[in-house]
């Protein structure tokens, strides 16, 4: 199997510029995903990642007059899909943008910088959180700090006319940075299907993404990135 992706990182993880641990965060992809910074004042930097999955798609060493009308449409696409997510005040979205053994994954992740009550305690509104009718939800702890885990599936979802409609699923993680400013993190893992068996694809989407979570670190400050799992944990280098 292919080694997965050097850690991901937010744009300030490794600018010197934070105060705290959780300042920053790292995870670590498979091949063929790729990470798309959507937030304010990040334009340049997602102008970058796309031009980078254009490249990879299709190398310059392909005739020029043949695969530019295609790199256009790529770029287009990418911009088109992500431009939703920056409206909604995404921080970043990961994107798998190659097929896996010839599949095409069906899948998303969402990056979300929120803030609640300053000083409130983390479990207090982890505890509410867990209270809101969820078909699934747990406690659970990222490299430290409180947070929850969520699941929710909804049917018939129909996106327009030319769409048939679809199942989707959604794995939320949130996860207190900071309690003194109310300061939270949210990954927000979403599927979809329409069939019996791109449903059992979807059950292990679920699943890959929660192997994924297990190699978050906090990347700020006074962190130690060399305690990240070793390559018998799925998703881990």
């Amino acid at each position: 199997m292919t080694d997965p992706q050097p850690a991901v990182t937010t744009p300030d993880a490794n600018s010197g510029r934070g105060a705290k641990p959780t300042d920053a965060w790292v995870l670590l992809l498979p091949p063929g995903w790729a990470r798309f910074p959507t937030g304010e004042g990040q334009q340049r930097a997602l102008d970058a990642a796309v031009e980078e999955v254009v490249a990879r798609a299709l190398p310059d060493s392909l005739p020029r007059d043949r695969a530019e009308p295609y790199r256009h449409m790529l770029r287009d696409e990418l911009h088109k899909n992500l431009a939703a997510a920056r409206d909604a005040g995404t921080g970043a979205v990961y994107l798998p943008t190659e097929p896996m053994e010839g599949v095409h994954i069906p899948a998303s992740i969402a990056e979300i910088e929120v803030v609640s009550d300053a000083g409130t305690d983390p479990l207090q509104i982890v505890t509410s959180i867990l209270g809101d009718g969820y078909e699934e939800s747990e406690l659970v702890e990222l490299d430290g700090r409180p947070g929850v885990r969520v699941v929710h599936t909804e049917h018939q979802m129909k996106r327009d006319e030319d769409w048939p409609e679809l199942s989707t699923r959604q794995v939320l993680y949130a996860v207190s940075r900071d309690e003194k400013d109310g300061e939270w993190l949210v990954l927000s893992f979403s599927t979809v299907w329409n069939s019996t068996a791109t449903e059992r694809l979807a059950e292990a989407l679920v699943f890959f993404f929660d192997a994924v979570m297990t190699t978050f670190r906090w990347a700020g400050p006074g962190t130690n990135l060399l305690n990240l799992p070793d390559r018998s944990v799925p998703g881990s280098v």
